[in-house]
């Protein structure tokens, strides 16, 4: 039966008094800010935080998923945003990692430590799940490649030095065909535009357009046609299971809130809690939080026994999203026109959960995984 180690409940002990001591002052500003400032980064490198699952070469502590688990959900429960960045700094420097020598060792240290910052850029204006439809191209010359398309959805493009581009080196193989480059982003050729998002804010969302860039060979990450084949060797599976854990973060957070405000808000002379109207929707939100809480630590359990978990992380990152944007919205409720205010932080976890329940896969995509795991090949349509 899954349990916690002691060195996690330790872990989980640090990130949690950390959080609350250095994130939770001035939480609800940064929210609405482009960028987490510099100075927060730091401090959540000098943890070791950003490095979380980094081979020890680049000076990340190699730590399994469940740690890295316990680590991202208390960060969350404090700065959605924050959480969410984390891991995907922990991301970016664990696929470079698995690059050319020259290149990890040049980028990794400087990503971790936060004195660099990485984006990535897979989605294009055409295709996002369908990564087989890719157009933007990669073509080798000599000891180079140039690089021409567009992407979208550029998570951090907006404020990032340099970016993981998925690109074509070879159109007619499809998705083996995919090659994961790394390209600084002061190179010519390269246009940012900025999103205006409703929500996750600090994300620096971008379109990034890719004018004939060159960038040098060794910036190549892993071999030709293997982008894809080297998500899934990063931990793609328990990627998203992340994704789902740090989504139900928020919406406990929103959840422990309002439970105290229900017994202090008076109506009709007695604490609102005490009408079955109200605690049975806090009962409702807690069974549900908890059953997927555990489902989400399952999932990155199987993770670190090396067993596969692609059925449970699609189930964590389509329902975790999903049931923590309608826990934050009922949480919204029962605050009454308070919560609908910019005075408390529900209203803003409302907006950034939603963007959660489609980046790094949309519901439908998730539960296409789930159902061709269950049922079958004859439960994919495209075949």
């Amino acid at each position: 039966m899954f349990t916690f180690s002691e060195s996690d409940k330790m872990l989980q002990a640090q990130a949690r008094a950390f959080a609350r001591k250095e994130l939770a002052p001035g939480a609800k500003e940064r929210a609405k800010e482009v960028a987490v400032p510099r100075e927060i980064w730091k401090k959540i490198a000098d943890l070791g935080y950003t490095g979380l699952g980094v081979p020890e070469k680049y000076g990340g502590p190699e730590v399994g998923w469940v740690s890295r688990g316990v680590v991202l959900e208390e960060l969350a429960k404090v700065d959605f945003n924050i959480g969410v960045l984390t891991h995907h700094v922990q991301n970016m420097a664990a696929i470079i990692a698995m690059g050319s020598e020259e290149a990890a060792a040049e980028w990794v240290p400087r990503l971790i430590s936060t004195e660099k910052i990485c984006s990535a850029a897979i989605t294009e204006p055409d295709c996002g799940s369908d990564v087989a439809a890719i157009k933007t191209k990669a073509i080798k010359n000599g000891d180079t490649y140039t690089i021409t398309g567009e992407k979208t959805s550029v998570t951090r493009g907006t404020y990032a030095d340099v970016c993981l581009v998925i690109a074509s080196t070879d159109p007619k193989a499809g998705i083996r065909g995919l090659t994961q480059f790394l390209v600084p982003l002061d190179l010519p050729g390269i246009s940012v535009s900025k999103f205006d998002d409703m929500g996750c804010i600090p994300m620096g969302r971008a379109a990034i357009n890719f004018d004939s860039v060159t960038i040098p060979a060794k910036y190549r990450l892993g071999e030709e046609g293997q982008a894809i084949m080297q998500q899934f060797i990063s931990g793609i599976d328990q990627g998203r299971t992340l994704g789902g854990l740090i989504a139900l973060a928020a919406a406990q957070a929103s959840l422990d809130e309002t439970i105290a405000f229900t017994k202090e808000r008076m109506a009709f002379g007695r604490p609102i809690a005490k009408y079955e109207g109200v605690s049975f929707k806090i009962a409702e939100a807690a069974t549900y939080l908890t059953a997927a809480r555990w489902l989400c630590y399952y999932a990155l359990w199987l993770g670190d026994q090396g067993l596969p978990s692609m059925k449970e992380g699609s189930m964590c990152k389509w329902w975790g999203p999903h049931l923590a944007a309608e826990i934050i919205h009922n949480c919204m409720l029962l605050h009454g026109h308070a919560g609908y205010t910019a005075e408390l932080p529900i209203e803003q976890r409302l907006r950034d959960v939603i963007g959660a329940e489609f980046a790094d896969g949309t519901a439908e995509i998730n539960k296409l995984n789930i159902a061709r795991e269950i049922i079958g090949k004859e439960a994919i349509p495209y075949r």
